[in-house]
């Protein structure tokens, strides 16, 4: 019943009538609550009965996002008309917000002149994270616009930006090959890259420290995207603006993944940076890093009609970086025990 109830709002939510609502909310408020040092009382409980749990769903539910299905998602991205395309404010790449004319919306990065925005490395992300049992990267697919349907189905509040579209975005044959990402509709800072933010977090998955209960799914999410964050070799992630999670600050969205995968079998320095102030993980993300392979990960990435997500050099460093990870937790093992370090589901 909780499921079906979740799927007839977001079914509403496709819908043009609550665009308005959907624009409103999509703003991140401007002084949200720190999600770490929040009182317990301001988050909704665990155990609320008359909705969806986010954290659980975004954790351990098979082949979907938020309670909908991923090829649902997808289809209706891949198959809708492009009604408008407003620029994105905030970022140092060309990424846009795509009004479908079904109701429905997206976010789309393009193949352009900057090379810390990558599409196929956003798409790959996702890929990858699906292989490894996380649920909070957005369903993202590789898909063309035409040089027509971006400057000619420009919103009037993105016109000022039109001479930097048409001088970065990259067309051939007209067309520009590029991400497409489920629009979340409610995000807020989680305030986890400013310093007390970083402070606190580092304290709490540190060994010797007591988890707060109320943070522990919060918490739990945090130590896997570092763990990601270093597979995928993003060193982008705590440069502000891109540890993005729900109101109610229970679920950590995986968002902004479009640089990384670079050939370095041993890691950013600045990935590894934020990786050592964690000593607690996830038991079953540990499983699912021991067992990824190369012919798995090379079935997930190929998945696509555009081509290969990775290069196979890419993905020898990305294992290799694999093994680092492993090595830095079984060290961890060594000198706590692991029931000590494995203590998130």
């Amino acid at each position: 019943m909780r499921l079906w109830t979740l799927l007839c709002v977001e079914v509403l939510a496709f819908s043009g009538a609550v665009l308005g609502l959907l624009e409103a909310a999509r703003v991140l408020q401007p002084r949200p609550a720190a999600a770490l040092t929040a009182p317990a009382e301001r988050l909704a409980p665990l155990d609320a009965p008359d909705e969806l749990d986010p954290a659980t769903t975004a954790t351990s539910a098979s082949g979907t996002f938020l309670g909908m299905a991923d090829d649902l998602l997808l289809g209706r991205m891949q198959n809708s008309a492009v009604k408008t395309l407003h620029f994105n404010r905030g970022g140092s790449s060309i990424s846009f917000r795509v009004d479908f004319a079904d109701g429905s919306r997206g976010a789309f990065k393009p193949l352009q002149t900057n090379p810390q925005s990558v599409p196929r490395k956003e798409v790959a992300a996702y890929r990858l994270g699906r292989l490894l049992g996380l649920h909070q990267i957005a369903p993202s697919l590789m898909h063309a616009l035409s040089r027509e349907e971006v400057l000619g189905k420009l919103a009037p509040d993105s016109e000022w930006t039109r001479a930097r579209i048409e001088n970065e975005t990259l067309f051939e044959g007209g067309k520009t090959l590029g991400a497409l990402m489920y629009w979340i509709p409610n995000v807020i800072d989680m305030h986890l890259d400013t310093t007390e933010g970083i402070e606190h977090w580092a304290d709490w998955l540190s060994q010797g420290t007591a988890i707060p209960q109320d943070k522990a799914a919060l918490l739990g999410q945090l130590s896997t995207l570092l763990l990601f964050d270093l597979l995928q070799n993003n060193s982008d992630r705590f440069s502000g603006g891109n540890l993005l999670g729900s109101p109610d600050g229970r679920v950590l969205y995986f968002m902004d993944n479009a640089f990384g995968f670079q050939v370095d079998p041993d890691g950013h320095q600045r990935c590894w940076s934020y990786l050592k102030r964690a000593q607690k993980f996830s038991r079953s993300f540990f499983v699912a890093l021991h067992d990824l392979d190369k012919p798995r990960l090379a079935a997930a990435l190929a998945q696509d009609p555009s081509g290969a997500l990775l290069t196979d050099e890419e993905m020898d460093a990305l294992l290799s970086r694999r093994d680092r990870a492993l090595r830095y937790l079984r060290g961890l093992f060594g000198e706590f025990g692991e029931d000590k370090v494995l203590v998130f589901p």
